[in-house]
């Protein structure tokens, strides 16, 4: 009896030769409907984020924070498609980026409470802001020495 091909070598290589893994995802879907379905939502969180920015330019600065983390919201979810949604909810809350991650939805959070109720359009766009940081840096921590870069040109900047 031979192991799978990703363990022959003795190292996991799940995710370098299947990104999909083990998890079936939602409701067993197949791995082309799971990309169909990743593209749908980042597309549609995409076009919200940008529907959000025209608001924003209509001064609709409420309109624009509830595009806006909704549009992210679907971006991430679409990534449950991709690499199975218990995965990324285990990733999302390694010690790496639990911080970052924790940031970022209690932002979103706060901005789409903000936006429903107050409509005070500086606090969206300071707590969107916000929001969009806390993203950047929980996304550079998938990245190899993608934090490092961003330490490297925000300390060129301030220099």
């Amino acid at each position: 009896m031979s192991l799978p091909f990703h363990m022959r070598s003795g190292v996991d290589t799940t995710m370098i030769s299947d990104p999909f893994g083990q998890d079936p995802g939602l409701f067993g879907l197949t791995r082309t409907e799971r990309l169909y379905a990743f593209g749908a939502c980042i597309i549609a969180g995409f076009i919200l984020m940008i529907v959000g920015v025209a608001m924003l330019f209509s001064s609709n600065t409420s309109g624009f924070a509830i595009m806006y983390s909704i549009g992210n919201l679907l971006s991430l979810f679409s990534l449950g498609f991709l690499v199975g949604f218990k995965k990324q909810i285990k990733m999302a809350f390694a010690p790496v980026r639990l911080i970052a991650g924790l940031v970022y939805l209690v932002f979103l959070i706060l901005t789409l409470i903000i936006a429903f109720t107050n409509g005070s359009g500086l606090i969206c766009l300071i707590f969107v802001l916000i929001q969009f940081c806390a993203l950047v840096w929980y996304s550079a921590s998938y990245i190899p020495f993608g934090r490092k870069v961003i330490k490297s040109m925000c300390g060129s900047i301030l220099d």
